[in-house]
């Protein structure tokens, strides 16, 4: 018997046994599908699965291959790892404006992530998609501690107009910024008309987040109060994790009228 660690390195000395691993896990396939998939030579194939099959993982069933019960959780395993390692490089150099253990938040909840951040060309990248996103969506929950008058334009409008559903935690330094923008204190004043559920939230809140209909965003941002980054995620774990925040802070903070948005 091989060490544990000697079929660990076989894995990962190849992206292609790794890839390999992962489709056959998903469902049979004949040498010519593998060979087509994995863009590699028939020699090549024969070489991997023979490798395979001696370690139990694969068998042949009839002109398809197909993982055993062993090679399926290898697979399954080494998918997550590199899932894992993947959402690591992503968001790494961005740890320092996440407070995961105030958040409570987990590196494999990003997993998926897509990241959007501003470039000299287009600082304003992130609030664009954030733009995007909103606009096409059926439900929001929202948690800011920053407001960007200009960002959510067509998403206000949208609430207003009864086209979206919302529910919205601001701190009170976001309601200040609300107040001080006429347009913006109008288009809050008519969400709360339109019995929007709008809350104050008297604390500080570590991240603004926003979760439109099953894709959770984060909106990082640094000692300036400037975004450095958009994190879309689409996942259950990350969307259960941000579902309980918005409720636990939504619990702790109180109902606005619209007196709240006077000049």
């Amino acid at each position: 018997m091989t060490e544990p660690f000697d079929d660990v390195q076989f894995l990962a000395r190849a992206n292609t046994r790794i890839r390999a691993i992962k489709l056959l896990a998903k469902r049979p396939y004949s040498r010519d599908e593998l060979i087509e998939a994995l863009d590699i030579s028939r020699a090549t194939l024969s070489r991997l699965l023979r490798q395979f099959e001696d370690r139990g993982w694969v068998a042949k069933d009839g002109r398809q291959y197909v993982t055993t019960r062993f090679g399926s959780a290898i697979a399954n395993d080494i998918s997550s790892l590199v899932d894992t390692v993947t959402t690591t490089q992503q968001t790494q150099h961005l740890a320092q404006y996440l407070p995961f253990d105030e958040l409570g938040l987990k590196i494999h909840q990003l997993r998926g992530a897509e990241i959007t951040e501003p470039t000299s060309s287009d600082p304003a990248a992130p609030a664009r998609r954030v733009g995007q996103i909103l606009e096409s969506s059926n439900r929001t929950r929202i948690l800011k501690h920053a407001i960007d008058p200009n960002a959510s334009r067509p998403h206000y409008e949208a609430v207003i107009e009864g086209r979206q559903r919302t529910e919205v935690v601001l701190t009170r330094e976001a309601m200040r910024t609300v107040n001080q923008n006429s347009e913006t204190r109008h288009w809050f004043k008519e969400m709360i008309t339109n019995d929007v559920p709008l809350y104050q939230y008297d604390g500080s809140l570590p991240v603004n987040l926003k979760i439109v209909d099953e894709r959770v965003l984060l909106t990082p941002s640094d000692e300036n109060g400037l975004i450095v980054a958009l994190i879309e995620c689409e996942n259950k774990d990350i969307f259960s994790w941000a579902t309980d925040l918005f409720e636990t802070y939504c619990s702790q903070a109180t109902r606005v009228g619209a007196d709240a948005f006077e000049p």
